[in-house]
C-alpha cells in the first residue's frame, strides 16, 4: 500500500438507497412488491415509460439503506 494514499473518510463512502414499491403487470393477477436500488430506478422508469417493460409502479412501501431489509420486504428484486 502506498503511504501517500489515505483512506477515504467514513462520510465519503458511497451508500446505496433501496426502495420497495407495490407493482402490477399483465402477467400477475395481484399486486406484488418490487425492491430496487435507487441507481436502477431511473432506468426502470425509462423502460416503463417507453413500453419496454409492462409494469406499473404503485405506492412506495419502504425506503432503506439495508439491502437485506428491502429484499425481505419484496417478492421481486430489481437490484
Amino acid at each position: 500500500m502506498n503511504a501517500l494514499i489515505e483512506p477515504l473518510p467514513q462520510h465519503a463512502l458511497p451508500t446505496e438507497i433501496y426502495r420497495v414499491y407495490e407493482a402490477t403487470d399483465p402477467f400477475h393477477a395481484a399486486p406484488y412488491r418490487l425492491a430496487l436500488c435507487l441507481a436502477r430506478e431511473k432506468c426502470l422508469l425509462e423502460d416503463i415509460s417507453s413500453g419496454r417493460r409492462l409494469l406499473r409502479l404503485g405506492r412506495l412501501v419502504m425506503e432503506t439503506r439495508e439491502a437485506a431489509l428491502a429484499c425481505a420486504g419484496a417478492e421481486t428484486l430489481h437490484l
